[in-house]
C-alpha cells in the first residue's frame, strides 16, 4: 500500500460528505438556530452567521457558537471516516499503518482501534475540510435560520437576489399591525373595553394567516408580474428598498392584495362583535339565576368566564351598582366552596372577611380558589384527622410477640458476626435471611443449597423457587412477614436509618414471624435497636463480637502505582474512575478486579471470584466493597477523600471510611489489615478514628392497603397528611422518610397518563412509582414509561429490546438495567413473564460486561478527547494541556 491509499480515504471522505451534505447541514443549522434562540439573539437582517460568531459585543457567552459548529462538523466527519476504513478492511489498514510507521502493535488492534489511528494520521487533511465547511456553514444569511419559511418567502427565493427583498415582509407586517391598532381602537370606542384576551385578538397567529392569505390568494401569473416588476425595478434606476416598496405598492396587484386582506379583517371583526355579545348576554343570563341557586354546571361556565374579568367587569358597570356586582361574587364564592365542601368530603366554613382581596380582583379560576381552600387553616385540621385514621399506629406493625426473641449481633467489620448468625439459620429447620443486596442475598442462597438446604431466592428483580423449599434468601424489601419460621438472619440492621430504604428494614425487624430473630449491625446502631425493641416489648440480648485482625493505619504516603502490593484494594468513588485506575494498571501490567454499584450481581460475583482465587492481584473497587463483602484484601488504599453522593460532593463519613477500611486483614488469609491514603491522609485517619454518631430514629413504611384507605387522589394531599402524620410520631422511634423520588416519577408519570387521556386512583399511580429505579436515568425512565402505557393499553408488558453482543459497558449495563426493571415491573403488577428466558439474557449480559473488563478494559484509559493522549486517572480537564493551550490560543488568535 502506498501514500496514494491516503489520498484515496480522503477521496472516499469526500464523497460520502457529499452523499451525506443535507444532514449535516440540518444538524448545523439547528444547533446555530438553537444557540440563538436561548440566548434570545435577533439579528438584523442581511448578517451571516461568520458576522455573529466573529462579533464578540453581539454574541458573548461561555461556548464560542464557532467552536460548537466545529465540533459538530469533527464528529459527522469522524463517522463518516470510520465507514471508509471498516470498507476497506482490517487488514488492508493494518498494514498502510505500518507503512507509515505505525509500531507492530496496530496488528492487535481491533476496528474502533484502528478508526483512532487513521484519524489521527489523516488529521491534517480533515482538519482542512473541516475549515472549509466551516466557512461555507458561515456564510448563511441568518434571516433564514430564525423564522419560518412562508409562501411570501417561497417567493423571495425565485428571484435573482433574494436578500434584498426582505422588505417586503418587514413593510407588510408593519401594514398589519397598523390596522390591528385601528381596529383595536374601533373596538374601544364601540364597546368600552379592550378586546377579549387571548381568543380573537389579532395575536402573531392571526398576522401570520393574513401575511399567508395575501399571497396564497394571488393566482401564479400575479406572482409572476410581481416578480418580474422587482427585478426590472431593481436592476435598474432604484437605488433603495423603500424606493422598490413603493414603487410596488402603486401596481395593482398590490392593491387587489390590499383589498384581499381588508375583507378578511372585516369578517374577524364580525365575528367578535358576535362573540363578546354572546359572553356577556350568558354572564347576564347566569347572574340573574344565581338570585336563587347555584348548580355545578353554573361554576364550569362561570370558570370559562372568569378568562375574561377586564371585558365582564367594564361592561358591567353600565348595569348594575358595586355593591350589586360584588354580591354576586360572594355568591360564586359560596357555591364554590359549597362544592368543595362535597368534593372533599368535609364541612368548613369560609370566613367572608378573607374574600375581600378576592373579590376585588374579581374571581380567579376554580383551580385557584381550590388551592387557597385546600391550604387553609380548616382544612389542614381535616386532613390531620385524617391521617391518624389511615397510617397504622407504629406498634400495629408489630407481629405477635410470644415466643419471639431477637438477638443482636453488634460490631466492626471481620468481627464474625454474619459467620455466628449464619451458622445458626443453617442448623434451623426453616429459617430467612434478608439482605441489603441481591448479590448478597444470591451468595446465602448458594450457601445454604450448598449444604444441601432446598432454599428459595427472592428479589425484586427475581424469584427462585424450589420445590418444599424449607428456607429463604432475600433482599430485605422482599421480606416474608405472612410465613413463621425458626430462625430469620437480618443483615446490615443500622440501614435502618437511610431515608431511602431504612423502611424496609423496620418492617422486617418488627414484622417477621420468628421464633429466633438475628440482628447483624454496627457498633453505632446497637442503642437504638435496642430502643426499637423494647418500644415494640420484644425480648432481646445483645452479643458483642470484636474484630479478629488488628487494623493498621500506615502513615507514610502513597505513590501510585509504584507502592502497589498483591492483594491492595484501591478506592475511588465513581464507575468512570474504577475503570480509568483499572485501565491505567492493565496497561502497565497489574492483573486486575474492579467493582462498582452498578454492576450486574453475576459479574460483580465473577470479579470478585478472581480476586479471591488470587487470579488477579489488585481489587479497585468504589465504597460497594464496603457492604457485605469478605474479600482476600490486605490492605485498603483510599485514592479519595471525598464523593459525590447525588447531590454534591461532600467529603467522607466516618461510618463510610469505617465501613470500607474494615475490609482489611481478612480472618484465616492475612494477620493483619492496613490502611493507607493517597489524598486527605489526616482527614481519613481522623475520620477512620472518630466514633460514629448513633442512630436516633428510623422510618416507617408505607403499605399499598393504607393507600388505598386514603379518601383523595391528589399526591399533594397525601404528601401534607403524611407529613401531618409525623406530628403523631413524636413519642416513637421513628419518623416519615421524604417522598421526593415519587414526587419526581409522579410528575413525569402524571403527565404521561394526560397525554393518554386516563386517570387512575392514587395508589395505582404510586405502586408505579414504587417500582425501583433512577428517575435521573433517562432511558431507563423512558423504558418504564413504555411499560406502563403497554399495561394500561395491552393489560401486559412486552420485554424490553436487549442488547447483549456490543463491546460498550455502559450499553450492555443499561440493557441489564431495562431487564431488572421490566421483571420488577412484572412483580409489582403481578404479572407473568419468561423468568427462564429474562435469567438467560442477565447471564449472557454479565458474561459479556466480564468479558470487556477482562479483555478490553484498557480502552478505559482516560485519554484527551483532541489528540487521544493517555492522562492520569485523575486528570481534572477532558484534554490534555498542550490541545487545552492550542485551543485558546487559535480562540484569541
Amino acid at each position: 500500500m502506498t501514500v496514494n491509499k491516503s489520498i484515496n480515504m480522503i477521496e472516499k471522505l469526500q464523497e460520502r460528505l457529499n452523499h451525506q451534505f443535507t444532514a449535516l447541514e440540518e444538524d448545523i443549522l439547528h444547533l446555530i438556530r438553537e444557540e440563538l434562540l436561548s440566548l434570545e439573539i435577533t439579528p438584523e437582517p442581511f448578517r451571516t452567521v461568520r458576522h455573529v460568531w466573529d462579533d464578540i459585543e453581539l454574541y458573548s457567552f461561555d461556548e464560542n457558537l464557532s467552536n460548537r459548529c466545529e465540533e459538530k462538523i469533527q464528529a459527522f466527519l469522524y463517522e463518516l471516516l470510520a465507514d471508509c476504513v471498516k470498507e476497506l478492511g482490517m487488514d488492508e489498514v493494518r498494514t498502510y499503518l505500518i507503512t507509515q510507521g505505525w509500531p507492530d502493535e496496530v496488528e492487535e488492534m481491533d476496528m474502533e482501534d484502528l478508526i483512532y489511528e487513521v484519524n489521527e494520521l489523516l488529521d491534517w487533511e480533515i482538519a482542512e475540510i473541516t475549515l472549509d465547511l466551516l466557512e461555507h456553514f458561515g456564510q448563511y444569511e441568518l434571516s433564514f435560520l430564525y423564522r419560518k419559511e412562508y409562501p411570501f418567502q417561497q417567493l423571495y427565493k425565485q428571484i435573482e437576489k433574494p436578500v434584498d427583498l426582505h422588505f417586503l415582509s418587514d413593510s407588510l407586517s408593519s401594514w398589519l399591525f397598523e390596522r390591528k391598532e385601528q381596529i383595536k381602537k374601533q373596538l374601544q370606542e364601540e364597546n368600552g373595553e379592550v378586546l377579549l384576551d387571548g381568543s380573537s385578538e389579532i395575536t402573531v397567529t392571526w398576522k401570520e394567516k393574513l401575511v399567508r392569505t395575501f399571497f396564497d390568494t394571488i393566482d401564479v401569473e400575479h406572482v409572476a408580474k410581481v416578480v418580474k416588476y422587482v427585478e426590472v425595478e431593481l436592476t435598474n434606476e432604484i437605488k433603495t428598498r423603500f424606493q422598490a416598496f413603493l414603487a410596488l405598492r402603486q401596481t395593482s396587484v398590490w392593491k387587489a392584495c390590499e383589498s384581499i386582506i381588508d375583507q378578511h379583517v372585516g369578517i374577524w371583526l364580525h365575528e367578535v362583535k358576535e362573540e363578546a355579545e354572546a359572553l356577556y348576554n350568558e354572564w347576564d343570563s347566569l347572574c340573574r339565576l344565581l338570585e336563587n341557586s347555584c348548580s355545578k354546571e353554573m361554576i364550569i361556565v362561570l370558570d370559562k368566564m372568569r378568562r375574561y374579568p377586564t371585558f365582564i367587569k367594564k361592561v358591567d358597570k353600565k348595569r348594575r351598582t358595586k355593591e350589586e356586582y360584588e354580591a354576586i361574587l360572594s355568591k360564586i364564592a359560596y357555591a364554590y366552596v359549597q362544592l368543595l365542601n362535597e368534593k372533599y368530603q368535609c364541612s368548613i366554613k369560609w370566613n367572608p372577611q378573607k374574600m375581600n382581596r378576592w373579590l376585588n380582583t374579581w374571581f380567579t379560576s376554580m383551580e385557584e380558589f381550590e388551592r387557597s381552600f385546600l391550604h387553609s387553616k380548616e382544612f389542614n385540621r381535616h386532613l390531620k384527622a385524617i391521617s391518624k385514621q389511615i397510617f397504622a399506629h407504629p406498634l400495629s406493625l408489630s407481629a405477635p410477640s410470644a415466643h419471639k426473641k431477637y438477638i443482636v449481633h453488634v460490631g466492626p467489620t471481620n468481627s464474625g458476626k454474619t459467620y455466628d448468625s449464619i451458622q445458626r439459620l443453617l442448623q434451623a429447620k426453616t429459617g430467612m435471611y434478608l439482605a441489603p443486596l441481591r448479590l448478597l442475598a444470591l451468595e446465602k442462597f448458594e450457601e445454604m443449597r450448598a449444604h444441601g438446604i432446598a432454599c428459595a431466592l427472592i428479589t425484586g428483580e427475581e424469584r427462585k423457587n424450589v420445590h418444599g423449599s424449607t428456607h429463604i434468601s432475600a433482599t430485605v424489601e422482599s421480606v416474608n412477614v405472612t410465613d413463621e419460621f425458626d430462625v430469620v438472619v437480618i443483615d446490615e440492621c443500622q440501614l435502618l436509618a437511610d431515608e431511602t430504604r431504612g423502611a424496609a428494614w423496620v418492617k422486617a425487624i418488627v414484622g417477621v414471624n420468628a421464633k429466633e430473630i438475628h440482628l447483624i449491625a454496627a457498633p453505632y446502631a446497637v442503642d437504638f435497636l435496642q430502643t426499637l425493641l423494647t418500644y415494640h416489648q420484644f425480648d432481646f440480648e445483645v452479643i458483642e463480637h470484636e474484630r479478629t485482625t488488628p487494623l493498621i493505619w500506615e502513615e507514610e504516603s502513597f505513590s501510585f502505582p509504584k507502592d502497589l502490593q498483591k492483594g491492595d484494594a484501591l478506592i475511588v468513588f465513581s464507575k468512570k474512575k474504577v475503570l480509568h485506575v483499572a485501565a491505567l494498571l492493565v496497561k502497565q501490567g497489574y492483573s486486575v478486579s474492579v467493582l462498582y454499584g452498578s454492576m450486574p450481581p453475576e459479574t460483580r460475583r465473577k470479579q470478585v471470584g478472581q480476586f479471591r482465587k488470587g487470579l488477579t492481584d489488585i481489587l479497585v473497587a468504589t465504597d460497594a466493597i464496603g457492604m457485605g463483602m469478605n474479600l482476600p484484601i490486605r490492605r485498603v488504599i483510599f485514592m479519595e477523600s471525598e464523593k459525590f453522593d447525588g447531590k454534591a460532593v461532600r467529603t467522607l463519613k466516618a461510618e463510610e471510611v469505617q465501613q470500607i477500611a474494615g475490609r482489611a486483614g481478612r480472618k484465616g488469609i492475612y494477620e493483619e489489615g492496613f490502611v493507607r491514603a493517597m489524598r486527605g491522609r489526616k482527614k481519613i485517619k481522623t475520620l477512620l478514628e472518630t466514633p460514629v454518631a448513633p442512630i436516633e430514629y428510623s422510618f416507617l413504611p408505607i403499605s399499598i392497603e393504607s393507600l388505598k384507605k386514603f379518601p383523595y387522589e391528589s399526591f399533594d394531599l397525601f404528601k401534607r397528611a403524611w407529613g401531618f402524620y409525623q406530628n403523631e410520631l413524636k413519642e416513637t422511634p421513628y419518623r416519615v422518610h421524604g417522598v421526593s423520588e415519587w414526587e419526581r416519577k409522579m410528575s413525569v408519570l402524571e403527565k404521561t397518563l394526560k397525554e393518554m387521556k386516563i386517570e387512575l386512583p392514587l395508589w395505582k399511580k404510586l405502586s408505579f412509582c414504587f417500582v425501583p429505579f433512577s428517575i435521573e436515568e433517562t432511558t431507563i425512565t423512558d423504558c418504564w414509561l413504555t411499560m406502563i402505557r403497554e399495561y394500561l393499553t395491552e393489560g401486559k408488558v412486552n420485554r424490553p429490546p436487549i442488547l447483549t453482543s456490543v463491546d460498550a459497558i455502559d450499553e450492555l449495563e443499561n440493557s441489564y438495567k431495562k431487564l431488572m426493571l421490566y421483571t420488577s415491573f412484572a412483580y409489582s403488577q403481578s404479572l407473568s413473564f419468561n423468568e427462564e428466558e429474562v435469567f438467560v439474557l442477565k447471564e449472557e449480559i454479565s458474561e459479556k460486561i466480564f468479558e470487556v473488563l477482562s479483555k478490553h478494559l484498557i480502552r478505559y484509559m482516560k485519554k484527551c478527547k483532541i489528540c487521544d493522549q493517555a492522562l492520569p486517572w485523575d486528570f481534572p480537564y477532558p484534554h490534555c494541556h498542550h490541545c487545552h493551550e492550542y485551543m485558546y490560543d487559535e480562540m484569541y488568535f
